[in-house]
């Protein structure tokens, strides 16, 4: 009996392990899946982060061309009534350098707004604010929208700075497309940066009519847009960046439009904030 007992037990641990086993090698193909999918949505997001980078760089560029448009046009002009002399290939060279140079600085913008930060800094949120601000402010004036924001001291967080600025940039076109779509007349974005002890809390608050209350849960689900032919991935990424910077951002309406906070952790900035 006992000897019988002994072979059952044997049996029935082996089935245990045999299941723990299948358990352990679905969850590990569960997990690979997952890390699969979040693959494919990082590559769809920065796909569609290039597809508004090109969209800023036209912005960007577009006065500058036509600045260098018309020294050329004006060139013919001055050869055929007889105007070229060295005066004139001076200022033409001076006046072309500037716009180049001009061009040439907001490559190095972009190139160094998207590389990406392997490593967490200290990094200040309004500078970050301001340097997407620069890159996307054509993008802006172009739809009437008028900015507001008072960069007050030096607000330091601890994070990815880069990708502060793209979580930035998220919400800035966010509230664009916003704007368009509602044909929003009188369009103004109002930025606020607040503290509390552990966090700095960057306030984004429009006046392009807020959201649905029976969407606003769900705006930074994966996929989740109200925009005709949007990827719902940009405030997705833009939850797991912060996330991923032990932040976090939320959203409500308020006052005629919607505010966006995003949170991230500030600098211990003297001994007496170690102070429990």
């Amino acid at each position: 009996m006992n000897i019988q007992n002994e072979i059952d037990y044997r049996a029935l641990a082996e089935k245990y392990e045999e299941v723990n086993r299948l358990l352990e090698q679905r969850i590990q193909e569960e997990i690979e899946k997952n890390r699969e999918k979040e693959k494919m949505l990082i590559q769809h997001a920065r796909l569609a982060a290039m597809g508004e980078m090109m969209s800023c760089i036209s912005h960007q560029w577009r006065q500058p061309l036509n600045g260098l448009l018309l020294l050329v046009e004006d060139v013919r002009d001055a050869l055929e009534f007889g105007e070229i002399n060295e005066s004139y290939i001076d200022r033409f060279t001076r006046e072309s350098i500037i716009i180049i140079k001009h061009m040439s600085q907001t490559i190095n913008d972009f190139r160094k707004f998207y590389k990406p930060n392997f490593e967490k800094n200290s990094f200040s949120v309004g500078d970050a604010i301001e340097e997407a601000l620069s890159i996307f402010s054509q993008s802006l004036k172009n739809h009437g929208i008028a900015v507001e924001f008072e960069n007050r001291g030096q607000q330091i967080a601890y994070g990815y700075p880069n990708e502060f600025s793209q979580v930035v940039l998220n919400i800035l076109a966010n509230a664009r497309d916003a704007f368009v779509l509602k044909e929003i007349s009188n369009r103004k974005i109002t930025i606020k940066i607040k503290e509390t002890k552990d966090f700095i809390n960057a306030e984004f608050t429009d006046n392009a009519g807020g959201i649905e209350p029976a969407l606003i849960d769900k705006v930074f689900d994966v996929h989740f847009t109200t925009k005709p032919h949007g990827s719902g991935l940009g405030l997705y990424m833009t939850k797991m960046i912060l996330e991923k910077m032990n932040g976090s951002v939320s959203i409500k309406n308020q006052a005629g439009g919607a505010c966006f906070s995003l949170s991230v952790p500030r600098v211990l900035q003297s001994p007496s904030d170690l102070v429990e």
